[in-house]
């Protein structure tokens, strides 16, 4: 159904139109947690740090780096991770 068109106002969203939207909302959702996370670790580092941190494997992730946690699974498991940063990292 790839390719399909839907007039606006009319019916249901089905083809590209239900897909744009699909990607608008998970965008604005990232867009929001990554907010969320930003904000929490700016308690503990800079910018810089945060940009370093969001984008590196992290072991209590699973190696997973945090920025693709949140894109898959949520702010949940990220913010757990943030919480053992600020116990003192993962050792």
């Amino acid at each position: 159904m790839t390719g399909e068109k839907s007039t606006p106002g009319k019916g249901p969203l089905f083809g590209d139109d239900a897909a744009r939207l699909g990607r608008d909302i998970v965008e604005q959702s990232v867009t929001h947690d990554v907010a969320a996370v930003r904000a929490r670790l700016r308690e503990l580092w800079t910018d810089p740090v945060i940009d370093v941190w969001l984008t590196s494997t992290n072991s209590h992730l699973d190696g997973t780096r945090p920025v693709d946690v949140l894109a898959l699974r949520g702010v949940e498991a990220v913010m757990d991770a943030i919480d053992v940063e600020v116990a003192g990292g993962s050792r």
